[in-house]
């Protein structure tokens, strides 16, 4: 039991009334607005103390926010709601001359070493790949917990992963999650170069062809940028996040064939 629960528990009776009850209430809320900055970042603090699940991850997501587990207790996650926001208008992307070279040289490949891309083929294994620590990192974000319920947003159909393969070896992919018109992109891997950009570059293309209204990505000046990814504050992502959750949008099984 934390610390907060335990005062509760040591200064108000297990059976309160009505008035008593809210009065109680009324006070506790009060203080942890204050203590947290304000009732957006209470509401984040009081979502993270439930844990993670299929309910409160797509909850969370609904209402705009993300969780990060904390690298030194992956056990516990924090609901974020940045300002400003990184979003890739799905309506505009264009294949930008760099990723088109890129494209274009893949495609003079000997076959064995050609890229092809597959659709939820092989969630699992992106998704494990993805949670690999990178670098001289010996960390990552992806916990086993995060991984589990991610899961089993695959095997409901909401959640969702473009691989690249070469030679029959999956190489890159990008996985997310969809919610009517709205996707979320969760991670990218990739163990040979471009392979990552690459499934991120068909997954765009895909959310345009399904006519997807709302894509969030990482901030505008990260490796996203070359995706057309611009910042917005986070007025702006709630007004266009409305439409795009309530529009009957599917993801569909379908590969785009890109024009190159």
């Amino acid at each position: 039991m934390g610390i907060l629960p335990k005062i509760i528990s040591s200064i108000a009776p297990t059976k309160l009334k009505g008035p008593a009850k809210r009065l109680l209430q009324r006070l506790f809320h009060s203080g942890l607005v204050k203590i947290s900055g304000g009732q957006e970042n209470a509401l984040l603090w009081v979502n993270a103390q439930s844990g993670l699940s299929t309910y409160t991850l797509i909850q969370g997501f609904l209402q705009g926010t993300f969780p990060m587990p904390q690298v030194d207790n992956n056990k516990i996650f924090i609901w974020y709601d940045p300002e400003p926001r990184g979003i890739i208008p799905i309506a505009d992307f264009k294949i930008r001359n760099d990723l088109l070279r890129c494209l274009k040289k893949d495609k003079l490949q000997d076959l064995e070493k050609r890229f092809e891309i597959k659709l939820d083929t092989n969630f699992e294994q992106t998704i494990i790949n993805c949670a690999k620590p990178r670098g001289t990192k010996n960390t990552t974000w992806i916990s086993p917990e995060y991984i589990k319920v991610i899961l089993e947003l695959h095997k409901m159909g909401m959640a969702h992963s473009i691989e690249t393969y070469q030679n029959g070896v999956l190489v890159g992919g990008v996985l997310g999650v969809a919610l009517n018109g709205y996707f979320i992109t969760l991670s990218l891997f990739r163990t040979v170069d471009n392979a990552s950009k690459v499934a991120f570059c068909y997954l765009l293309a895909k959310l345009k062809e399904d006519k997807f209204k709302l894509h969030i990505s990482g901030a505008a000046d990260s490796w996203f940028t070359q995706f057309g990814a611009i910042n917005v504050t986070k007025k702006e992502f709630r007004e266009q996040l409305i439409p795009a959750i309530t529009t009957p949008v599917a993801f569909t099984s379908s590969l785009p064939k890109l024009v190159i």
